[in-house]
């Protein structure tokens, strides 16, 4: 693409539309980025733009001469300030579609609901320890528009969400890997069906040059990659695929559908990757399917560590470990965190509702869950769900949480932090809550 000259409006002043604002400042477009926010809350911004950035603050419509209208990832492309735009023909693209266009890498994406930064993280390690040179970015860590300019050899390996890939035309990855799909942000996407179908977006434009990574066991991951052309492979951790990686007993085996090989034993593995091993498996299929050997997987997968507030291990105290799963955010996340266990567990939960069905899960809590300690504004929503069925205790802070969690563990048992709801009732993000909880389990 050719920006010199053009007039593109870039809405959303957060990390990403900076770096999508910079970039094409640089390209010798007339940038102008805005925000419906006030100037006053958004001083930061300005140290970090191009001195040929245009601002405007308390406006998320674009210029009405915009010739490109450029969408960072929390800006919904249905909000009624885009409709002058959209009725004038103006094309409404995200970053990550912007970021492609001008990108000749291979891409490898993935997406899901949950699991996508911890499988985008681990693909890039072992392809990095097996002599690839990649780079790792989307949502998660560096923008992909701040990449660009940096080109690896080999491959761009970028989490994608359904944010970003809601304004995606062209978007193409020679690998795209779908985890799962649960309902999530249907605030903003109102049903899991039009939530599926953002998702099977990464998957749209491939061909039978292509692969597409797919999580066997997950119903609407099968429906959405049903008829798609390129080459489908599977992870599974119930039971053998014809093509991919599953789990068989306490090995992790990759097949090509005439031979089977093991890539490692679960023991082999970090240990707060023993309780990720759904992440594993595609992201070990992906690092078999770019040509990285066996032998080099079975060596890489134990250096790595995972990631902050991802069922991150804490420590152990008496027999009892403590996990941070701060980042589930949604019901799905919590269902497969449980479901990572098989000791007894003390469960904290609750935060700011995001609209998710706790019935759904209360056979699943009465199965798994010894005790549960709820916090946030979700408290009340919890508790009627129990309706007195089930062990469990409010409180108002983290602090207490921690304290009345471990008053109820055991030798043998886990306390989990995975709230299934957002953070921001209570806390700056959730990292922030992940982070007092691993302040106050170190300080017991």
């Amino acid at each position: 693409m050719t920006f010199k000259n053009k007039q593109i409006s870039i809405i959303g002043m957060a990390r990403t539309g900076i770096a999508a604002a910079n970039y094409l400042a640089e390209q010798g477009a007339r940038v102008t980025l805005m925000d419906g926010k006030p100037k006053e809350s958004l001083t930061g911004v300005l140290k970090q733009l191009n001195s040929r950035v245009n601002t405007v603050f308390q406006s998320s419509a674009p210029l009405p001469d915009a010739d490109l209208v450029v969408l960072s990832p929390g800006v919904d492309i249905h909000s009624p300030d885009l409709k002058a735009a959209r009725k004038s023909g103006t094309e409404i693209i995200s970053e990550l579609e912007l970021a492609y266009r001008v990108s000749g890498t291979p891409i490898i994406a993935v997406t899901g609901t949950n699991g996508k930064s911890t499988t985008t993280s681990l693909i890039g390690h072992l392809l990095e320890q097996g002599g690839k040179d990649v780079r790792i970015g989307g949502n998660i860590g560096v923008p992909f528009i701040s990449q660009v300019q940096d080109a690896p050899r080999d491959y761009r390996v970028l989490e994608v969400s359904s944010f970003q890939l809601e304004g995606t035309v062209e978007f193409h990855p020679e690998i795209s890997v779908i985890l799962n799909i649960t309902p999530d942000h249907l605030d903003r996407h109102k049903t899991i069906e039009h939530y599926a179908a953002l998702k099977e977006k990464i998957a749209v434009n491939q061909t039978r040059d292509d692969v597409l990574v797919l999580n066997q066991a997950d119903p609407w991951v099968r429906r959405i990659a049903a008829g798609k052309p390129s080459q489908k492979w599977r992870f599974s951790m119930s039971g053998p695929v014809t093509r991919g990686c599953y789990l068989k007993k306490d090995r992790i085996l990759f097949t090509d559908g005439e031979r089977e090989e093991t890539i490692c034993h679960i023991g082999d593995l970090n240990r707060a990757m023993q309780y990720q091993v759904e992440n594993v498996l595609p992201a070990a299929l992906v690092a078999r399917l770019a040509g990285i050997d066996t032998a080099v997987i079975a060596k890489a997968l134990p250096a790595f560590k995972g990631l902050e507030h991802r069922m991150e291990w804490v420590r152990s105290i008496n027999g009892i470990d403590f996990i941070n799963d701060s980042k589930g955010t949604n019901i799905g996340a919590l269902e497969k965190s449980l479901n990572s266990f098989d000791q007894p567990i003390v469960l904290i939960a609750g935060g700011q509702d995001k609209g998710g069905d706790f019935q759904s899960l209360k056979s699943l809590f009465k199965q798994k869950v010894k005790h549960m300690v709820l916090i946030g504004e979700a408290k009340s929503k919890i508790q009627a769900v129990l309706n007195g069925s089930f062990g469990y205790e409010s409180v108002d802070d983290m602090e207490a949480a921690v304290r009345g969690a471990y008053a109820h563990a055991q030798p043998g048992d886990v306390v989990l932090l995975s709230p299934a709801c957002a953070s921001f009732d209570m806390f700056r993000d959730y990292e922030d809550r992940g982070r007092q909880f691993k302040g106050y389990v170190q300080s017991l």
